[in-house]
């Protein structure tokens, strides 16, 4: 149960940011951000490097919400609960700590956005067969992937603590994804 209490502070910067960020697909907020993607339209051999759905909204959104609930989160824990510690920086320096998880879960989604557009892979689909199951699972992780990287410097999780968040990234994105359906802003979960 101390292992579980210790992920919330990665856990609930990620799932406030990905609810506000839901909030801000929905009712299209910052149409001027959504209109910019992070590629400036760039192509790479014909292709475009990212796509039009890695857009500035999307990053500032989920950096700017990551780092607020992590900043929150200290907070909370200051005054009104005692969330067992995952790293002293995180409690010390949470806005750091939020801007690195932030920072991380965007920047490591591009490599896999830029690899589907030079295989022809659309937004928002993984491909078919072997590359499209390769693909999903890397859909799934690639964002936690970025946040262990980002946050190296001040955690170094045990590696059951990263097969643990790995797994639990593998059930909560197609969870998310499948909100994201309900609440019309996907067509489909995988």
């Amino acid at each position: 149960m101390n292992l579980l209490l210790q992920l919330m502070w990665v856990a609930v910067p990620v799932i406030v940011s990905g609810l506000v960020h839901l909030m801000v697909l929905k009712l299209d907020l910052l149409p001027g951000l959504r209109a910019l993607p992070i590629d400036g339209g760039a192509t790479f051999r014909g292709r475009r490097v990212f796509g039009d759905n890695k857009t500035w909204r999307g990053a500032v959104v989920t950096i700017a919400m990551v780092t607020a609930s992590a900043w929150a989160l200290a907070r909370l824990n200051d005054c009104c609960i005692d969330l067992p510690t995952l790293t002293p920086f995180a409690e010390l320096h949470p806005i750091a700590w939020g801007f690195l998880l932030g920072t991380g879960y965007i920047v490591a989604e591009l490599p896999n956005s830029f690899a589907k557009r030079q295989l022809g892979i659309g937004p928002g689909k993984s491909g078919q067969g072997f590359v499209g199951r390769l693909f999903w699972v890397v859909d799934q992780v690639d964002s936690l992937a970025g946040m262990l990287l980002f946050t190296w410097p001040f955690w170094h999780p045990s590696g059951w603590l990263v097969l643990l968040l790995f797994v639990i990234m593998l059930v909560a994105h197609p969870i998310a994804a499948w909100v994201m359906v309900l609440a019309g802003l996907k067509k489909r979960v995988g």
